[in-house]
C-alpha cells in the first residue's frame, strides 16, 4: 500500500512540475534556437523531475503508517 500511495503521489506531481517548468521557461524568453541549452536542461526537464522526486519523497515519507 506504500509504495501504490509513493507511485500515485509521485505521479499526480508530473502536472504541476510540467507547468511550473513551461511558466519558467515562458518567463525566460522561449529559448527555441537551441544556443541556450542550459534555460532548456533546467525549464524542461530538471524542473518536473524535481517536482516528482519530491512527489515520491513525500509519498514515501507520510507513508508510514502503511509500513509492516
Amino acid at each position: 500500500m506504500r509504495l501504490t500511495r509513493t507511485l500515485i503521489i509521485g505521479g499526480l506531481m508530473v502536472i504541476p512540475g510540467l507547468f511550473l517548468g513551461l511558466l519558467i521557461w515562458y518567463l525566460l524568453g522561449q529559448p527555441q534556437d537551441g544556443e541556450s541549452p542550459l534555460i532548456e536542461i533546467f525549464a524542461c526537464n530538471l524542473i518536473p523531475l524535481a517536482s516528482i522526486g519530491s512527489g515520491i519523497l513525500f509519498g514515501w515519507v507520510t507513508g508510514s503508517e502503511y509500513a509492516e
